[in-house]
């Protein structure tokens, strides 16, 4: 968590307002939390989408005004590199400026030339690695680049929360990773409509409020998934050392920041740890933790356009070359995933990962 609230108004990062239309200065715990949880499962769903799951960012809680119920939300990045991420991927350039009335370009070049172009440029001939930009001699350009990320995320969130249903899914968020965005958008609408004291809920903090609780209803709806629409990819489970360049060593805190590594080709990856008795021993402190830590898992992980997605730790086997756990046998994966393939360890990831 950032050392204090403060630094949101030292930094200017914009708020996200959630304004509640009520009759008195209070709204139910209840829907504080899961209005505030829709919120932060949209930013995670666009994180996953836009960054490659790689923000490592806080969603919090600031202050609160006088007046009508006002939640005063932040985002709150520590790091720019996965904005690079974002220079590199391939977001349909509608999709971000129908949400932000920006387009897609200004947005790459604000982005780019606040972490890509000077990174690059302060290192000369090689690609930034995550520890180079945190090593860069002018922090404040990767300050200025998370600025400019937070306003990013800030301004889509409040987009997805605003605009009509309908709007959405012409832009495309009904199909691929931004469905998750939908389906919390819906959740936040119905935390509304299950508070029979929210009148209308708005996005600033004037006393302007532009959806009705008439309309709740329908935007409490989740998407129907469209009929014959494909089966997800299947899961491809595998066995493979992994050297630890970032651990989140809070359970809870994986669905915001997940972990992250070099795989056996010394390329990053972000993944999940959901082994059960790993977290046992981190939690009586059993494990003995380096400055860089080595892991040798088995996971899960489906491709999606050439490319892993969704990274899952079964079965934590080895820690820093103590062993840990026997791979779980195809059964029990199958009890978990629903279903997979096995491949056949780190030499089968050369190959399907080859040119990344």
């Amino acid at each position: 968590m950032p050392e204090d609230f403060s630094r949101e108004t030292e930094r200017h990062s914009p708020p996200l307002f959630i304004h509640f239309d009520v009759e008195d200065h209070h709204i139910k715990l209840d829907t504080f939390i899961q209005t505030a949880d829709s919120a932060r499962r949209i930013i995670a769903s666009l994180d996953q989408a836009l960054f490659g799951g790689g923000l490592n960012y806080e969603l919090v809680v600031l202050p609160p005004e006088s007046g009508s119920f006002l939640q005063r939300l932040a985002v709150l990045l520590t790091t720019a590199a996965a904005v690079v991420v974002f220079l590199d991927s391939d977001t349909p350039a509608g999709f971000i400026e129908g949400l932000t009335g920006k387009p897609t370009s200004a947005w790459m070049k604000e982005f780019g030339s606040l972490s890509r172009e000077i990174i690059v440029d302060a290192f000369a001939t090689e690609e930034p690695t995550e520890d180079k930009i945190n090593d860069s001699p002018d922090p404040t350009r990767e300050e200025l680049a998370c600025r400019s990320a937070e306003k990013f995320l800030t301004a889509v969130t409040r987009a997805i929360l605003e605009k009509e249903t309908d709007e959405l899914v012409r832009l495309g968020m009904e199909d691929g990773e931004l469905v998750g965005a939908l389906d919390a958008r819906a959740d936040f609408y119905a935390a509304c409509l299950n508070d029979g004291d929210v009148k209308r809920v708005g996005f600033t903090p004037d006393d302007t409020f532009p959806i009705p609780r008439n309309s709740f209803p329908g935007r409490a709806q989740k998407p129907i998934r469209k009929e014959g629409e494909e089966d997800p990819p299947e899961w491809i489970v595998t066995i493979e050392n992994i050297n630890v360049t970032s651990p989140n060593w809070v359970q809870e805190d994986q669905r915001t920041r997940q972990w992250k590594g070099n795989d056996a080709s010394r390329r990053d990856c972000y993944f999940v740890i959901e082994d059960a008795e790993f977290w046992r021993l981190v939690k009586r402190k059993d494990l003995q933790v380096e400055v860089w830590d080595t892991l040798k898992v088995q996971w899960a992980y489906r491709v999606v356009d050439g490319k892993a997605k969704q990274r899952r730790v079964l079965r934590v086997l080895e820690f820093n070359g103590a062993k840990l756990a026997t791979p779980l046998p195809p059964d029990a994966i199958n009890a978990i995933l629903g279903g997979h393939s096995s491949a056949a360890g780190s030499r089968a990831e050369l190959s399907l990962f080859e040119g990344w």
